[in-house]
């Protein structure tokens, strides 16, 4: 086995643990998709918690990557800023076979995750929109004089408790 051979493999055993980990992200992301719709915001914590794990473990991932994919550049004399996945398989000619096929997956994989990503963005920016406008609107609706008051102060009303002031601090 040639030293780009056992370096190639190596490259493979962590693309495949990269591909397994954006199907388990593509999952999570249509689950959240789902959860958000429902509006089940226990179930929507617990999928936060999983995506972070799964970003920490993604950035091991890549961080590896990296470092094999610079060390297999490096026999081919390409400088470290250089070294891609796709420049790497056209260099290993036939033996780059599985590599390609990885990185199709991997392209594919990718593009469908930062879709889903962007969809469930867009969709919660739009839900907050709304709850936003709702409580700007209600806002709006409260009386700016008290109705009546217990103890009415000297100068009619207490900055504190101005009515709907919760509401307009929280938008």
């Amino acid at each position: 086995m040639t030293q780009n051979a056992a370096i190639a493999r190596r490259l493979l055993s962590v693309l495949s643990e990269e591909e397994r980990l954006y199907v388990e992200l593509k999952s999570l992301l249509q689950e959240e998709r789902a959860l958000m719709v429902a509006r089940d915001a226990d179930n929507l914590d617990r999928i936060v918690a999983q995506k972070e794990a799964l970003a920490s473990e993604g950035r091991l991932l890549e961080e590896c990557r990296r470092k094999v994919m610079n060390e297999m550049g490096a026999t081919f004399g390409l400088p470290k800023g250089e070294v891609t996945l796709s420049r790497l398989c056209a260099l290993l000619e036939d033996e780059g076979a599985e590599l390609r096929a990885v990185h199709g997956r991997m392209v594919a994989l990718a593009s469908a995750v930062r879709e889903l990503l962007e969809a469930n963005a867009n969709f919660a920016g739009e839900a907050l929109m709304r709850v936003q406008s709702t409580l700007r609107l209600l806002g709006r609706l409260l009386p700016d004089q008290p109705t009546y008051e217990a103890h009415p102060s000297p100068t009619g009303q207490q900055p504190s408790a101005r009515p709907g002031r919760l509401v307009q601090q929280a938008v």
